[in-house]
């Protein structure tokens, strides 16, 4: 290679080189009309201005005056206002669209559960078309055997004692639609219409025996859940049957007679149970509210853990009776026949509550070692 190549090729060199030099220039210069781009929108002209209004002056006069550093001041105070509220904006605008999808989702939520309550009341009432289906087979059931009882002097038949034991466990619990909304318990109104159609009949269902079992047809009959509101049952016998969790609101039961009966957590307010007599029978749990028993005779009678509310006890007989953590508020005693140590006995039995409202109302007299509770 001559001279003259070498030439040629250092200046190509030293153009390339040049080239590359400026394009490293533009470069960096872009790099800084970028940066200070971005430097002002985020600090704002009035504060980039300051800054360097605040530099200069102290790179000249190496000092910088009051109005100076104020101006700083007040753009940097402008700027940090600024970007707060665009902060609280973008902090704001995720949780506000957050709770408005909340809400939306409840409404949704909502809407499920009314769905799915209208299909459980339509299960529920399926299931009570089904159960009155049956009605007219219960009717021609009940005809058949209190024909049979009326014929055969208070006795059926082997049949048809086994056909109402059948029926009166067919006949379960459900709930039903009153007044556009599912009561809170299921109950069954048929055992409450086959269990007053029997109490009716001529039929004791507490002598009768099945024959298959050897035990009374009272004891084999299910009339749990059983719905018989408003009810006259008077001057009846209720022997050995289980009553529990039965709705018997406003029912009557005066001058019945009622032996080891279970009444176990049922419904009985505003029930009338005057100058009845109970005996052995079960009210645990039981919803007694303004009930009456005026006059009633009570042995050997549980109200354990019951709510006896305003109940009327007037004249009854209570010498017998269990009211164990029972409430008693309101209840009226007026010459109930308690025993001697009854109020003893009820301090231990009951809460502070309710045996401070007998101590505060009642007192006892004692006559022929026999207690009457007086009012005070």
């Amino acid at each position: 290679m001559d001279y003259n190549d070498l030439e040629k090729e250092n200046k190509r060199l030293k153009a390339e080189l040049n080239n590359r030099d400026t394009r490293k220039k533009e470069k960096w210069a872009k790099r800084v009309r970028i940066t200070k781009k971005i430097s002002a929108n985020f600090l704002g002209s009035n504060l980039k201005n300051a800054i360097t209004d605040f530099f200069t002056e102290l790179e000249e006069k190496r000092s910088v005056s009051k109005n100076t550093v104020s101006e700083l001041l007040s753009a940097l105070f402008m700027r940090i206002t600024r970007i707060g509220v665009f902060l609280i904006l973008t902090s704001v605008l995720p949780t506000l669209f957050l709770l408005i999808q909340v809400y939306y989702l409840r409404n949704q939520n909502q809407l499920i559960t009314g769905q799915n309550e209208r299909l459980g009341q339509q299960t529920n009432l399926q299931e009570a078309d089904r159960r009155s289906s049956m009605l007219f087979v219960l009717d021609q059931m009940i005809k058949d055997v209190t024909t049979d009882g009326y014929r055969n002097n208070g006795k059926i038949s082997k049949a048809n004692s086994t056909r109402i034991i059948a029926m009166s466990k067919i006949l379960k619990p459900y709930k039903y639609l009153d007044k556009d909304t599912l009561i809170t318990k299921p109950v069954s109104p048929e055992r409450g219409y086959l269990l007053m159609s029997l109490l009716e009949s001529n039929i004791d269902l507490g002598k009768m025996i099945d024959q298959n079992t050897k035990q009374t047809l009272a004891s084999l009959l299910n009339f749990e859940y059983a719905e018989l509101t408003k009810a006259s049952i008077t001057g009846i016998d209720l022997k050995n049957l289980n009553l529990s969790h039965t709705r018997m609101e406003e029912s009557n039961f005066i001058k019945s007679f009622i032996h080891k009966t279970k009444f176990n957590e049922a419904n009985l307010k505003n029930t009338n149970f005057s100058r009845t007599d109970i005996i052995e029978s079960n009210f645990m749990n039981a919803n007694l509210k303004n009930a009456t028993f005026k006059g009633a005779t009570l042995k050997i009678v549980n109200f354990e853990n019951s709510d006896l509310t305003n109940t009327n006890f007037t004249e009854a007989d209570l010498i017998e009776v269990n009211f164990k953590n029972s409430t008693i508020k309101g209840a009226k005693f007026d010459n109930a026949l308690v025993a001697p140590n009854w109020m003893d006995l009820q301090e231990e039995n009951l809460n502070s509550d309710n045996f401070n409202y007998l101590e505060n109302h009642y007192k006892i007299k004692v006559h022929n070692k026999k207690g009457i509770l007086i009012a005070k």
